[in-house]
């Protein structure tokens, strides 16, 4: 969402300047995680910081074209910015300007100003006769007078700044499959005290914040959290749920990571396994469950052969192939170090995972059989007193 800064920083080195004015960084004035570490890399960069505030100016002046340094791909423009600076923009940025201003000698002929995307700290410049730069000022009004958290419901029908729009679900912990974020290591995927928005049926998005700008329309009775996360984990059994941290909810996850199996009102941020032996036609089915999931869920189904050794389904997870080519008759596995079968929150592989990102290995003479095992487990993940596979 473009908006407008009320301040902005110009960090420069006068020192090393090899033009008349000196060529400076410019950088919104803001209180996010992101423009703080952005402020504070920019103070130990530059020996002078300068604040000013951001208002459409006059004089806006093409200087020249170059690279910044050796190493950049592609050619960018410096400005002069009227307060005595030279600042670079994109040739992207540049043509924006032309489509909506003339430019005589250099002479940008409209008052321009400093604008970004949401709290990012990468600025454009935007003339004051274009479309983007009402839409700015429209959004910066939004977020200036963004509603307090304490006024929204669980229910509400709300406005992100990232312009979705959908109904707030309320702070709820997320949890999903296995996943190795440590190589090799598996543990359940947690993601503690989201703020969820429902943007359509069965598809979620998901921040620590998200940003709330307005209220579009209140429900007369509030849910519960209990109640939203109910509601959540009905939508995620029918198999057509979708989580977002993004403003992209295409509906498709790619591969495992990312994906929410179950969510809970408690934040459990270790989540411990246990290990319920299933029958071999329950096997069966959870192989098949693990092998349509996201294109290989490894964390639904242990084997165990009759030495007592363990391992797990060794899918292909690939999100160019579909649905892994392989069958109860076919498979390859991925041994296991030893698991506490009383309760573990993780499981270790042996080895590596022969699958790579492309699909399966085309050798297949490791492969294995259901038949070869004696017994077979369901890996259940413990949320407090609720449970998903």
């Amino acid at each position: 969402m473009l908006n407008i800064a009320r301040n902005i920083y110009f960090g420069y080195d006068s020192a090393k300047g090899k033009y008349e004015l000196s060529e400076a960084e410019v950088i919104p004035y803001g209180e996010s995680a992101n423009e703080k570490r952005k402020l504070e890399n920019i103070t130990k960069k530059y020996p002078v910081l300068m604040d000013h505030e951001n208002i459409p100016l006059p004089g806006f002046t093409l200087h020249k074209t170059d690279r910044k340094n050796w190493g950049s791909i592609d050619q960018t423009w410096l400005v002069i910015d009227p307060r005595g600076f030279l600042v670079r923009i994109s040739s992207q940025n540049l043509e924006s300007i032309l489509h909506v201003t003339g430019i005589t000698e250099g002479l940008i002929q409209e008052k321009c100003v400093w604008a970004r995307e949401n709290t990012e700290t990468k600025m454009t410049l935007v003339p004051v006769s274009s479309k983007r730069y009402i839409e700015a000022v429209r959004n910066t009004e939004l977020i200036e007078g963004k509603v307090d958290m304490k006024e929204v419901q669980i229910g509400d029908t709300v406005l992100l700044q990232n312009k979705l729009q959908g109904v707030y679900m309320g702070v709820i912990s997320l949890y999903g499959p296995l996943a190795d974020f440590v190589r090799d290591e598996y543990k359940p995927q947690v993601f503690l005290r989201r703020q969820v928005v429902e943007i359509t049926p069965g598809k979620y998005h998901y921040q620590s914040d998200v940003k709330i700008l307005k209220v579009l329309e209140k429900i007369d009775t509030p849910l519960t959290r209990e109640e939203s996360a109910s509601r959540i984990n009905q939508a995620i059994m029918t198999g057509n749920s979708f989580f977002s941290s993004t403003p992209i909810i295409s509906g498709r996850y790619f591969g495992v990571r990312g994906k929410i199996s179950h969510v809970s009102i408690n934040a459990v941020p270790k989540v411990q396994m246990t290990f319920e032996e299933i029958s071999k036609d329950e096997a069966w089915h959870l192989f098949y469950s693990g092998a349509v999931s996201t294109n290989g869920d490894i964390g639904m189904l242990m084997l165990e052969t009759a030495r007592g050794d363990r391992d797990l389904v060794d899918y292909p997870y690939s999100y160019i192939t579909g649905i892994p080519a392989i069958t109860t008759n076919s498979f390859g596995v991925c041994a296991l170090k030893p698991v506490n079968m009383s309760g573990d929150l993780k499981l270790t592989l042996k080895e590596h995972r022969r699958s790579s990102m492309y699909g399966s290995s085309a050798d297949t003479s490791n492969h294995v059989s259901l038949d070869k095992f004696a017994k077979f487990y369901k890996i259940v993940k413990h949320v407090k007193n609720d449970t998903y596979v």
